[in-house]
C-alpha cells in the first residue's frame, strides 16, 4: 500500500505532465482539447484505491480504470484486460502515443491480465494492486519490460 507520499508523488507527476502538454520537450507536447481532457480524466482518478471489479473514483481495478476513462470519450470498453486487448488497432511498441492502451501478462497463466494508459516519455497510468492506488509508472522498468504483451490504439488523441 502506498502512503500519502506516493499519492503526492502521483499528483506531482500529473502536474508535471500537464506542463509537458503545455509545450515542453516531450514529443507528445502538442496540446489539444482531447489530450487535455484525457489528462484531466486520469487526474480525476488520482489516489483512487485499487478495488478488484471496481470502475469508479471510489475504487477501481486496471480495466475498470481504462474503461471509465475511455467512456468519457464515447468509447465503450469491456471490463477485463484480456477483452480490452482485442479492441482497437494493434500497434508496435515504438509507435506508442498518448492514450494507447498497454497490456501485460503479470500472472502465472501467461494470459493478458493488466492494462494501463500510455501517457508520454515511457510512462503509463494504471490501477496498481501492488501500490494499492492509481499510479503513473515507467513502462520500461525491468518488471513491466519482461511482462509487456502488446498495445492497442483505441482513440487517436
Amino acid at each position: 500500500m502506498v502512503g500519502r507520499s506516493g499519492v503526492k508523488g502521483f499528483a506531482l507527476i500529473l502536474v508535471g505532465g500537464m506542463a509537458v502538454l503545455s509545450g515542453c520537450v516531450s514529443r507528445y507536447s502538442i496540446r489539444t482539447p482531447e489530450r487535455d481532457a484525457l489528462v484531466a480524466e486520469i487526474h480525476r482518478f488520482k489516489g483512487t484505491p485499487y478495488r478488484y471489479g471496481g470502475s469508479t473514483p471510489k475504487g477501481t481495478d486496471c480495466s475498470g480504470f481504462t474503461m471509465t476513462v475511455f467512456k468519457r470519450f464515447g468509447v465503450n470498453l469491456p471490463h477485463g484486460a484480456y477483452s480490452q486487448s482485442k479492441m482497437g488497432k494493434p500497434i508496435r511498441r515504438q509507435e506508442l502515443k498518448m492514450g494507447d492502451l498497454v497490456f501485460f501478462k503479470t500472472g502465472r497463466n501467461k494470459k493478458i491480465n493488466h492494462v494501463g494508459i500510455y501517457l508520454w516519455d515511457g510512462k503509463m497510468a494504471h490501477a496498481s494492486s501492488s501500490y494499492g492506488v492509481v499510479v503513473v509508472t515507467w513502462v520500461g522498468n525491468s518488471y513491466w519490460e519482461k511482462r509487456f504483451a502488446g498495445a492497442r490504439r483505441i482513440v487517436d488523441f
